[in-house]
């Protein structure tokens, strides 16, 4: 039996991961809409008044995302502000921060379903370090991708193909969460 998702987000490379992670039992349709996020140092409280905001404007049953990106040397930074980060001070201003620092990082991805009664909360993370400059070439809004290096491994997210990416992703072990969590 199919289960059907309606994934809010404006970043149709999260929507091509989820389709990914999920597989063929899963119909994930794709509304394209920047949901305001209320910003909070915890991703669990972020994801979940995301997820009631979706559901307020969309009325019906919907899954949402956020991704932190957190950084040893800044102790959870820039997590929630991760997007407001990247389009601040860009990837060359993130990799300034980081001269002379520990470069240990890592990911946290949280899903919020809401089915209009409650909001059911998924995360997947993943532990690394940031090159010295950004390599290959990056999903469309992944930016970070560029500049993260798994454990374990010597190149970054964006020098992978999405199906090994998929392999230690954050957003991946969410997506297995999810799945666990479904008939």
């Amino acid at each position: 039996m199919a289960v059907n998702l309606l994934f809010v987000t404006s970043n149709a490379s999260k929507v091509r991961e989820a389709k990914h992670a999920l597989g063929p039992n899963w119909k994930v349709t794709h509304k394209n809409l920047d949901v305001p996020e209320v910003k909070t140092e915890s991703m669990e409280e972020t994801i979940q008044r995301k997820a009631e905001t979706a559901f307020s404007l969309v009325k019906k049953p919907v899954l949402v995302e956020d991704t932190g990106f957190f950084l040893d040397a800044y102790p959870n930074f820039p997590g929630t502000y991760t997007k407001f980060c990247i389009k601040r001070i860009g990837l060359d201003g993130f990799l300034k921060l980081l001269e002379g620092k520990n470069r240990q990082a890592g990911f946290e991805t949280w899903l919020g379903y809401h089915d209009g009664q409650n909001v059911r909360t998924f995360t997947g993370s993943v532990k690394g370090s940031v090159a010295d400059k950004p390599r290959g070439k990056a999903a469309e809004k992944l930016p970070y991708d560029l500049i993260f290096i798994p454990q374990g491994e010597k190149r970054t997210y964006a020098e992978m193909p999405l199906a090994e990416k998929q392999e230690t992703s954050h957003r991946a072990k969410a997506f297995a969460a999810l799945k666990k969590a479904f008939p």
